[in-house]
């Protein structure tokens, strides 16, 4: 009986110490399985500053410089090597100054420009999306910060699950629109800057109203400002020099008044140990310009921007000539097409006139003591475009809430205290059809997210919905 209780001992030791090595083996033996996402650029972009020669210029941030820096315009109108270092804000800014490590030089120009939000200008981090971005590239993992190895670790069994899962099926990720490595590249070849066609503004009102830009000087966090004041000091050390520079913003989405945005640039001109370069008065630009986000531009919109930048790197680069790009008309804004849906909970819901259509302001008495709701498509004859952050606030009734088509933003913060709501199903076959914020699901702690079957992948590999994976499920 002692032998079998021994034996059995020794066979559940082995399983216990093989278990976790077999995990390891498989998450850095088994092919890279994101790399065709959005996240698969960030290797290209770490080799291309890894191999850049001294005296580039590095372009340094989140998202608003992929979409918006053109490397290739700057490259010629300077006659520099010119790298972007930008991808997604949920990587971190912090990460991207770790990693742009492996290639500064002697001699380079780094610009930092992140993102006006309180999580661009953060130490936040996500190792999550870390270790996709790097599915494949496992000598990026050394640049990693030792502070965040810890968090690295933990989510790795949960990377490698996913991994798992794509590669037994032997489909990778699937991804649409923009969002997606290829998006990078033109006939194949590797031109550092983002090349899929965005024609105009897609956005309901022409800005994100779920990401509404505030210059808080708040924001400018002792740890944050130090963190980048030290790395200031490792570019120094090389011998480059270092600026801070100012991604696009949407006009119509800023919520700060001159005063702020004035008392934001002294704030942080006072703190950090590097000179600033430009006015971000002179990065606000109408929303025609933009794209899917308040700091992603469409594709005629990289050219004002890039004008504005190129003009004051040559006031760093102390270059007198005139910057000669020509800037393309605004792009004219489609009017949108809505198809008329399911409009049998109509008296559940208050409305108020809004561009062209209505917004749903409140419910009605109906609508209050209702378990299952399905938002309208159309009232009067006319489009439902969205509904308020208020109609659904502490509702302790609701436990569904069915989402057609015709809406196309869900707002933040608008499900507090839903406590008995566990499902949100959408109709829309495509993430791409309707913005999300990340606050969007807060005080609904029990709520999932329901989509299409045939569309879960796009929306669990979404730039936007991505934040929501955990919390997606099918119908």
């Amino acid at each position: 009986m002692k032998k079998k209780i021994v034996v059995s001992f020794i066979i559940s030791l082995l399983f216990i110490i093989l278990i976790p090595i077999s995990v390891i083996s498989f998450g850095f033996i088994c092919p890279a399985q994101f790399d065709e996402t959005y996240y698969g650029e960030l290797p290209y972009m770490f080799n291309r500053l890894k191999n850049g020669k001294s005296g580039k210029i590095i372009l340094l941030g989140n998202s608003g410089l992929a979409f918006g820096a053109r490397s290739d315009i700057i490259g010629e109108k300077l006659n520099k090597e010119v790298v972007l270092f930008g991808l997604y804000g949920a990587i971190g800014s912090k990460a991207m100054m770790d990693l742009s490590k492996v290639g500064i030089k002697k001699d380079d120009i780094v610009i930092f420009a992140p993102e006006i939000t309180e999580q661009g200008l953060s130490l936040y981090f996500s190792s999550e999306n870390m270790w996709m971005a790097i599915d494949g590239h496992y000598d990026m993992l050394p640049y990693i910060d030792k502070d965040n190895k810890e968090s690295m670790t933990g989510n790795f069994n949960k990377f490698v699950s996913s991994k798992a899962k794509y590669f037994f099926r032997g489909k990778k990720p699937s991804v649409e629109g923009v969002y997606m490595q290829s998006s990078f590249n033109k006939n194949g070849q590797e031109v550092g800057y983002l090349t899929y066609q965005r024609e105009y503004n897609i956005m309901i009102n022409g800005f994100d109203s779920n990401g509404l830009v505030s210059y808080d000087k708040s924001y400018l966090t002792d740890d944050f400002i130090n963190y980048v004041n030290e790395y200031a000091s490792y570019v120094k050390n090389k011998g480059a020099r270092i600026y801070y520079g100012f991604t696009p913003v949407n006009r119509l989405a800023v919520s700060s008044k001159e005063e702020t945005i004035k008392d934001f640039y002294t704030s942080l001109k006072d703190k950090l140990s590097f000179p600033i370069m430009g006015n971000p008065n002179n990065y606000l630009f109408d929303y025609e310009w933009f794209y899917d986000n308040n700091f992603h531009l469409n594709s005629a919109g990289t050219y004002i921007y890039n004008k504005q930048l190129i003009d004051d790197l040559k006031i760093v680069l102390e270059d007198p000539s005139i910057t000669d790009i020509e800037i393309p008309s605004k792009p004219i804004i489609p009017v949108p097409e809505f198809e008329d849906g399911d409009n049998s909970n109509a008296d559940c819901f208050t409305y108020i006139s809004f561009n062209d259509g209505y917004l749903i302001n409140g419910l009605t008495e109906l609508g209050r003591n209702k378990t299952s709701v399905i938002i309208p498509s159309t009232y009067n004859n006319l489009p439902i475009i969205s509904f308020d952050e208020s109609v659904f606030a502490n509702n302790k009734n609701i436990n569904e809430i069915i989402v057609q088509k015709n809406i196309r933003t869900l707002p933040n913060n608008g499900l507090i205290g839903c406590t008995s709501l566990t499902k949100i199903i959408l109709r829309h076959d495509s993430p791409s059809k309707i913005n999300v914020g990340t606050s969007f699901l807060n005080g609904a702690d029990n709520a999932s997210v329901y989509v299409k079957k045939d569309s879960y992948e796009t929306f669990i590999n979404h730039y936007n919905w991505a934040y929501y994976r955990n919390r997606i499920k099918t119908y």
